[in-house]
C-alpha cells in the first residue's frame, strides 16, 4: 500500500497529490466527506456516500417484501397529501 504526505498549509488547503486522486477517481471539483473516527481522518468521495445511501435504501426496501410499486403508488399519495396541505392554504 503506498501512503502520501499531504502538507495543510497556513490557511488550512491542502494539495492532494495527482496519482492519489487518480486512483479514486476524483478530479479537480469533486467534494469529499471527511469523518472522524477514533482520531482518525476518514475521506470518501461525496457521490461515493451518496451512492452506499442508496445502495442501503435498496437493501431495506429488498428486505421488507413490500414491492416496489407499492412503494411508489405511497410515496406520489404522500407527496400530494403534503403539496395539498401546504399550498391549499389561501394567502390572506
Amino acid at each position: 500500500m503506498q501512503t502520501y504526505t499531504i502538507d495543510i498549509r497556513p490557511r488550512r488547503q491542502a494539495t492532494f497529490p495527482r496519482t492519489l486522486l487518480n486512483q479514486v477517481g476524483l478530479k479537480v471539483g469533486d467534494k469529499l466527506v471527511a469523518q472522524v473516527v477514533n482520531k482518525k481522518i476518514i475521506l470518501k468521495p461525496q457521490r461515493q456516500v451518496a451512492l452506499d445511501a442508496f445502495a442501503e435504501l435498496q437493501r431495506i426496501v429488498q428486505e421488507s417484501g413490500v414491492p416496489e410499486k407499492e412503494i411508489q403508488d405511497n410515496l406520489i399519495k404522500i407527496r400530494k397529501e403534503i403539496y395539498a396541505k401546504r399550498y391549499s392554504q389561501s394567502v390572506s
